[in-house]
């Protein structure tokens, strides 16, 4: 339901320009404001359900997710709610992937808690967008999309009230708790170097390709919402074929999604010279595929490192960093006042670039990393030989 809410907002970008006159610009600062409400959370949030619980910040999320859609409904009346409504959307999207991950990778057995997690995520990302898209096309009304949510949501409250809590682990002391300071080394230099180009990707292969498209001008519905479903549609149908790929004690997934992303700004080049939107439709295919494939990598690194005490917390960390990417829309359009779109890509080549030869370079401190396993709490060293 956070996941829904947090897209919602996604493929009415262009519907926004045509119709409530919003500037490219305030159209993607009203985007990029959710990450004011998100990143404090995803800070703080992780640690307080750590230590409270993860169904507490679990509700709190789908009651600021409910609240997020009903400020955005009152955005006829002025662009301050808009604002409002998606700060908001914002805090619940922050609680709900501190806590809820969280929650999903405790009651999985196994290593699939990082799959469940990362779906579940990615579908939230597309079902938002479809959703409102085709509302707002038969209805010309983002309010009554807005609505859906809010009744659906209101429903989810009730059914996770009446869940329990994932169980708390008494026994456990700090120490077996704590995350190791070698797996901090290889979560600060494997996993963040990629982090940001998880959402990075996620917000170029919707909204940047729609803004290439559309010249600065929005890019029609129809196609801003079929963008958006191909991009974090992808997302999430690549992670069970992506979790085949991976290797333990290896970045292979990190370096595949790196590398996919790559793939993904060459094809925006082309984009961005001619105004394809065929050519788009591929970007967005790819970058939903790089999303889904450095999501699931760096969500199961996280959750692997990160101490059975810390696994909000760090997974918070994880998240904050991630977001940075979400800001690459609303960086594109500074950038067109001053330049011409194909060089802000050439950049983006060029920084996802340097990631993909820092987690090369780095890769090898995974061959000895202390792993958390989830049924015993303890640690385990894996190293070979």
């Amino acid at each position: 339901m956070s996941g829904w809410c947090a897209n919602q907002y996604v493929s009415l970008i262009g519907w926004y320009q045509q119709n409530r006159e919003l500037s490219e610009f305030t159209a993607f600062l009203v985007l990029a404001s959710y990450v004011i409400g998100l990143l404090p959370m995803l800070v703080f949030g992780g640690s307080w359900a750590d230590k409270a619980g993860r169904k507490p910040f679990t509700l709190l999320a789908l009651a600021a997710a409910i609240l997020g859609s009903g400020m955005l409904m009152l955005g006829a009346e002025t662009h301050l709610w808009l604002y409002a409504g998606r700060v908001f959307t914002g805090i619940g999207m922050g609680l709900a992937m501190v806590a809820a991950t969280s929650w999903i990778k405790e009651l999985s057995l196994g290593p699939g808690g990082a799959v469940r997690a990362g779906v579940c995520t990615s579908l939230g990302f597309a079902v938002g967008p479809v959703i409102s898209g085709v509302l707002v096309g038969a209805t010309n009304s983002p309010e009554l999309a807005y609505l859906s949510h809010i009744l659906a949501s209101l429903a989810w409250l009730v059914l996770v009230l009446f869940q329990p809590d994932a169980p708390r682990r008494a026994h456990m002391t700090r120490q077996d708790g704590a995350t190791s300071a070698e797996n901090m080394r290889i979560f600060r230099r494997v996993v963040l170097p990629m982090a940001p180009w998880v959402f990075g990707l996620a917000t170029s292969g919707f909204a940047v390709v729609t803004a290439l498209t559309g010249g600065g001008e929005g890019a029609s519905l129809l196609f801003s919402t079929v963008t958006v479903a191909l991009t974090m549609g992808m997302g999430a149908l690549v992670q069970p074929l992506a979790r085949r790929w991976d290797r333990p004690r290896s970045a292979r997934l990190l370096v595949i999604g790196l590398g996919t992303a790559i793939s993904a700004y060459l094809v925006m080049v082309p984009v961005a010279l001619t105004g394809s939107t065929t050519l788009g439709l591929l970007a967005s295919v790819l970058a939903g595929c790089a999303n889904g494939i450095l999501l699931l990598g760096g969500l199961g690194q996280v959750l692997a490192l990160a101490g059975p005490a810390e696994v909000g917390k760090l997974t918070g960390r994880y998240y904050s960093v991630c977001y940075i990417g979400f800001l690459t829309p609303t960086m594109l359009s500074l950038w067109r006042y001053q330049a011409d779109p194909v060089y802000f890509i050439v950049l983006l080549i060029l920084l996802c670039s340097i990631s993909l030869v820092c987690v090369l370079r780095n890769r090898r401190l995974l061959l000895n990393p202390q792993v958390h396993h989830p049924d015993t709490g303890g640690v385990h060293n894996t190293s070979v030989g």
